[in-house]
């Protein structure tokens, strides 16, 4: 009982510590009106250069940073990478509330990409932090609950200035979103570091086990093989936990699902663009942070169920994608507004709750604790589809889509 106690003490310890870190990185108003803050500004970026040079440059600089992020985040422990990802994020904004011209935007593409591939080393670092398995998916939902919340309120106070001091006031904005990444970052310096022997240990390792009969969580402990594995090099040691990860059927068929999710999830949003959300920029905001808010809520929800994903996982992925699936179609072939704008609401809702179990399953059945290496393989996967399918439906004009106003959702 004593023991109990002392676990639950530990993991909610952390859990707080790392949603208001979540919170406050992404607390970025300037993120929804980026568009009308550089034109304010004066710095002429035509459609050709959007698409041509700058949208493409932080694709391909987004595919080559989670490549180096999925190599050396779980040998570096995490913490040293938070830190130098966040840092990112302040030198971004430092260079927009500095005015920036067009060349000192491409320039800090690089960190932009960097900054933002955050979610892959905040989660990789909560697992290996909390340890015990039977907290993953309620401490998943809490985070990405954070996460979220955060991204409305941020939205909400934004939308909220502008209308009460203007459109001009899209300005101030990038001071707001400076000061909220650098507490982030002097946040980030206080979180505890991930101990080697903790996250690693040489005589067992925690494993989570599923009684489908009982529907009891236990734990057991196995003996590991990696005493020799510290003298591996760091390549050969990745490609073994690579492939013994992906061995996994479970790990497999979540990471399959969440890689397509991913792609589907940013094409509903470009695909929203085409046939407006609103009449207007606020009915616009209305709509997406109401998408937002609910989502929270319903990944705050999934984490708190107690569910045999190994039993029920099948059918909750079927039902969920066929849902998924439905709001797709809806949002490119329905010529109502209201049709769109349910249909993405409840898109955004239902992924969020998914995304929560896919990232906690994923993380429940990976007996080296290689978090990043796997999750960021499959953001890298995900990256790389979204790229086809902007450069064949995009940049190929395929659905004329108008490319500012995309990047200003983003």
């Amino acid at each position: 009982m004593v023991l109990n106690i002392f676990e639950m003490h530990s993991w909610t310890k952390i859990i707080t510590l790392v949603v208001i870190f979540a919170f406050s990185v992404e607390f970025r108003p300037l993120d929804y009106f980026m568009t009308s803050y550089l034109a304010g500004q004066g710095v002429n970026v035509t459609d050709t250069q959007a698409t041509d040079d700058l949208m493409r440059l932080k694709d391909y600089s987004s595919i080559l940073t989670i490549l180096v992020i999925m190599m050396i985040t779980d040998n570096l422990l995490y913490k040293p990478v938070i830190l130098f990802n966040v840092f990112c994020g302040i030198i971004v904004y430092s260079n927009l509330v500095l005015i920036p011209n067009f060349i000192s935007l491409k320039v800090v593409e690089l960190c932009v990409a960097f900054f933002k591939s955050y979610e892959v080393i905040y989660f990789s670092y909560l697992f290996a932090k909390v340890q015990d398995k039977r907290y993953y998916q309620v401490t998943s939902g809490l985070a990405r609950t954070a996460m979220l919340m955060s991204k409305c309120c941020s939205l909400v106070l934004a939308q909220a200035l502008i209308v009460i001091y203007g459109k001009d006031y899209v300005k101030k904005l990038p001071y707001y979103t400076l000061g909220s990444v650098i507490f982030a970052f002097v946040w980030a310096s206080l979180l505890p570091s991930v101990k080697r022997n903790s996250y690693n240990n040489d005589d067992a390792v925690t494993e989570f086990i599923s009684d489908n009969n009982k529907e009891q969580l236990y734990l057991k402990k196995i003996p590991l093989q990696s005493k020799s594995f510290a003298a591996e090099p760091m390549s050969k040691q990745l490609w073994r936990d690579f492939n013994e990860s992906y061995k996994n059927l479970i790990v497999l068929k979540w990471s399959i699902w969440y890689c397509l999710a991913l792609v589907g999830y940013m094409t509903i949003k470009i695909s929203s663009l085409t046939h407006k959300l609103g009449e207007n920029e606020q009915a616009d905001c209305v709509v997406e942070s109401l998408a937002i808010f609910i989502g929270a809520i319903s990944s705050y929800k999934i984490g708190e169920r107690r569910v045999n994903w190994e039993l029920n996982g099948n059918a909750f992925i079927g039902s969920g994608s066929s849902i998924l699936g439905i709001c797709l179609i809806s949002c490119y072939f329905h010529q109502k507004i209201l049709s769109i704008q349910l249909s993405y609401i409840l898109f955004g809702a239902l992924i969020q709750a998914m995304f929560v179990t896919a990232l906690s399953e994923i993380a429940k059945h990976l007996k080296n604790n290689c978090y990043a290496l796997v999750l960021g393989f499959n953001s890298f996967i995900s990256l790389l589809l979204l790229l086809c399918y902007k450069e064949i439906f995009i940049r190929g004009n395929l659905f004329n889509i108008d490319i500012p106003e995309q990047a200003s959702k983003k």
